[in-house]
Formats: C-alpha cells, sequence, structure tokens
C-alpha cells in the first residue's frame, strides 16, 4: 500500500466519524425539539 493511500485511509476516518456523529446529534435535536412540540417524552 503506498504512502499517500494509507495517509488518506487514516485521514479520512475522523471525518466520516465526525459527519456520523453530526447526523446522529442533528437527528436527537430534532426528536427533542418534536416532542417538546407534542408535550412528549423524548424516551
Amino acid at each position: 500500500m503506498s504512502t499517500f493511500l494509507l495517509t488518506a485511509y487514516i485521514l479520512v476516518w475522523p471525518l466520516v466519524s465526525a459527519v456520523l456523529l453530526a447526523v446522529l446529534c442533528i437527528a436527537l435535536w430534532r426528536d427533542a425539539r418534536e416532542a417538546k412540540r407534542l408535550g412528549q417524552d423524548l424516551v
């Protein structure tokens, strides 16, 4: 495996993890906002 591919592989995983975390946080925020609007518990 070339050095460039190994470097790209190592640098891509934190980016993928950050995007996934952002998606989960946004979904949680939307669910919490909707539950508050409907007067329901989040859990």
